[in-house]
């Protein structure tokens, strides 16, 4: 079974088979999930899951953002203003307005646990600082 895997996987990168990109989050989540749990706890299988799995999302996106890269570069090397224009458009079609919103909804929500960490691990590290002052002074 983790031979059909393993395949998959790569038939994904090499982009071969163009219709099973979407497959390999998932496929390197279960590769992850695997490789992890041979560390003998149930946390060390979920993180390499997640590692996978955000491993399989960059190599699916990079892959994508190269295409596009690819048109621009060509309209830019023939000089043709309009197909420059087309690509940027196609590219802001693909992205979509609601792909543009869960960005900036992430981006917020990442400035949130920064805070909230922040709001955590200050006190924290000031008072461990502090008993410490007073213990050793």
């Amino acid at each position: 079974m983790w031979k059909i895997f393993i395949l998959l996987g790569l038939l994904c990168c090499t982009g071969s088979c163009a219709s099973l990109k979407p497959l390999l989050p998932a496929s390197l989540a279960v590769v992850g999930g695997g490789v992890g749990a041979l560390g003998g706890s149930p946390a060390t299988a979920a993180l390499g899951a997640g590692l996978g799995a955000g491993a399989g999302t960059l190599i699916v996106q990079g892959s994508d953002k190269v295409e596009s890269e690819v048109r621009v570069l060509k309209a830019l090397t023939t000089g043709d203003v309009q197909e420059v224009v087309n690509a940027k458009l196609q590219d802001a079609k693909e992205d979509g307005f609601f792909d543009h919103i869960f960005t900036e909804i992430y981006g917020v929500l990442k400035l949130c646990v920064i805070g909230l960490a922040l709001w955590i691990l200050v006190p924290m590290i000031y008072t461990h600082w502090h008993t410490k002052k007073i213990k050793n002074g």
